[in-house]
C-alpha cells in the first residue's frame, strides 16, 4: 500500500512539472493555470510558507521610445501573489528591496501608458532570476502609449441592439419607489449580452431627461433589480449592465461591453429619457476594476464613480486568497488560480489594479465594509492612499457591517440604508454640477 502511495505521488508530481514546463514555454490558459493549482493544492503545496533565505533586490528602467518613464510603476509579485513595487524616478529607473529568491517577470505601467513587461528576442516575457543578497539588472521596459479603440459607427446598428422588453418594477425601500424598466441586447465580437436594462422614474414625464447613474454589477442585473428601483426612483435614469459570462475574466471584453452600453445610452439608442450630460458611474466588487478599465477610454464623459467592496490590486487579492484571508464565493472560487501563477504571469493581476495608475481617475466614492470577508478592506484603503497621493478627490465611507454589497429589502441594515443616501447624495452632487 505504501508504495503504490509513493507511485501515485511520483505521478502526481511529474504531472505538476509537465505542466510548469509548459508553464514556461507559452502563456497558460485559464484551464491550464487551475490544473496547475489543483495539482499543487493536492500534492499541498498551493499557498505561501515561510522563506528564511536573505532577500534580493531588483534594477531596471522603464522607457517609451528610448526616453526615461517617471513616475511608472513597477511590480514584482512574489508565487503566491504578494507584490513589491517601487517607482521610477526622472531617468526611468528603479529599485525593489526585499523579493524572495527565485524567477520572476516584472510588469509595469504608467498613466497613459500600456502595461508591459520585458520581453526577450522571441517576443516572450524575459524571466529575471533574484538571488539573496544579491542585486539584479533588469532587461528595460519599453511602455507603449494607451489607445482607445474607435467603437463601431452607427453604433446601435453595429451591435444589434435589440429591446427584449419593458415592464414595471417596484422596490421595498424607500417605501413607494417603483420604475419603468426596458431591457435590451446587443452583440459585439460574436458575444451577446443581453443584461442591459434602462429604469426610469414611474412618473418620468414624456420629453423629460434624467441624469445618468450608469452601474456595472458584478452578476446578473436582476439580481440587483431592487437596488436599481431604489435609485432610480428619486429622479434618476439608471442604465444597468452584467458582465457576459463567456467572457470569464477578460476584464477588458467587459469594458468593452460596459463602454458599448454607456455610449448607446449618451447616443439616445436605449430611449430619449437620458441625459447626455457627464455621468457618475458605479461598480462593485469584481466589477469595479471593469469600471476602472472602461474609465480609460470614457473618463471625459463621467462626473465622479463609485466603488463599493471593489478590487484595486489584483496582486493582494491573489496573496490574501492563497493565504486563506478571505472567502470567496464557491462559484469563483478557481477565479484566481485561473489567472496563472503573479510572478511568471503579472498582467492579468496588473489590470485588476487600480492603484498603480490612480492619477487616471475621476473623482471617486470609496465605501468598503470593515468587516468584508470577500474582498479585504485593506484594498479600499490603498485606493484612497494613491487617490490622494495623485491629487484626485476622493470621498470615503469605511461602515461596519457584514456586507459585501449594497442590499435593499429582506437582507437591509442600517448601514445599508446609511450607504444607500450617501451615494444619492454624492451622485446628486455630481451630476447637479453638470
Amino acid at each position: 500500500m505504501r508504495m503504490r502511495a509513493v507511485w501515485r505521488t511520483a505521478l502526481w508530481l511529474g504531472l505538476l512539472i509537465l505542466v510548469a514546463m509548459l508553464l514556461v514555454a507559452c502563456t497558460p490558459s485559464p484551464e491550464m493555470n487551475v490544473v496547475t493549482y489543483l495539482l499543487e493544492d493536492r500534492l499541498g503545496t498551493a499557498g505561501p510558507d515561510a522563506d528564511e533565505r536573505p532577500t534580493g533586490s531588483l534594477t531596471g528602467s522603464v522607457l517609451y521610445q528610448g526616453e526615461p518613464v517617471e513616475g511608472a510603476a513597477v511590480v514584482v509579485a512574489e508565487r503566491w501573489g504578494e507584490p513589491h513595487t517601487a517607482f521610477t524616478d526622472a531617468d526611468g529607473r528603479y529599485r525593489i528591496e526585499g523579493i524572495p529568491p527565485g524567477q520572476y517577470v516584472p510588469a509595469a505601467v504608467a498613466v497613459d501608458f500600456q502595461e508591459a513587461v520585458p520581453q526577450d528576442r522571441f517576443g516572450l516575457p524575459h524571466l529575471v532570476t533574484i538571488a539573496s543578497g544579491e542585486t539584479t539588472e533588469a532587461p528595460d521596459i519599453e511602455l507603449t502609449p494607451y489607445q482607445t479603440a474607435p467603437l463601431p459607427n452607427p453604433l446601435a446598428e453595429a451591435v444589434s441592439l435589440t429591446e427584449l422588453g419593458s415592464y414595471t418594477s417596484t422596490a421595498p425601500f424607500p417605501a413607494g419607489s417603483a420604475s419603468q424598466v426596458q431591457n435590451f441586447s446587443f452583440e459585439i465580437d460574436g458575444v451577446v449580452n443581453d443584461s442591459l436594462r434602462v429604469y426610469l422614474p414611474i412618473d418620468a414625464e414624456p420629453g423629460a431627461t434624467y441624469p445618468m447613474l450608469f452601474v456595472v454589477y458584478p452578476g446578473p442585473t436582476e439580481n440587483w433589480e431592487d437596488i436599481s428601483v431604489a435609485l432610480s426612483a428619486p429622479g434618476y435614469a439608471v442604465v444597468a449592465l452584467a458582465p457576459a459570462g463567456v467572457r470569464g475574466l477578460d476584464i477588458d471584453g467587459h469594458a468593452l461591453d460596459a463602454r458599448i452600453a454607456f455610449n448607446l445610452a449618451l447616443d439616445g439608442a436605449l430611449g430619449p429619457g437620458i441625459s447626455d450630460a457627464p455621468a457618475v458611474v458605479m461598480g462593485g466588487s469584481f466589477s469595479s476594476p471593469i469600471v476602472r478599465r472602461f474609465l480609460l477610454d470614457e473618463s471625459d464623459k463621467v462626473a465622479g464613480w463609485i466603488t463599493l467592496g471593489g478590487i484595486s490590486d489584483g496582486f493582494r487579492l491573489a496573496r490574501d486568497f492563497y493565504s486563506g484571508e478571505i472567502t470567496v464565493p464557491e462559484m469563483h472560487n478557481l477565479a484566481i488560480p485561473s489567472l496563472g501563477l503573479p510572478n511568471l504571469y503579472p498582467l492579468p493581476f496588473l489590470h485588476y489594479s487600480t492603484i498603480y495608475t490612480a492619477g487616471e481617475l475621476v473623482p471617486t466614492f470609496v465605501i468598503h465594509t470593515m468587516a468584508d470577508e470577500v474582498t479585504r478592506v485593506e484594498q479600499a484603503q490603498e485606493l484612497v492612499a494613491a487617490l490622494q497621493t495623485a491629487g484626485i478627490p476622493v470621498e470615503v465611507d469605511y461602515y461596519d457591517d457584514v456586507s459585501h454589497y449594497l442590499q435593499i429589502g429582506e437582507y437591509m441594515t442600517e448601514a445599508s440604508k446609511e450607504m444607500y443616501y450617501a451615494v444619492l447624495d454624492f451622485v446628486q452632487r455630481y451630476t447637479s454640477t453638470q
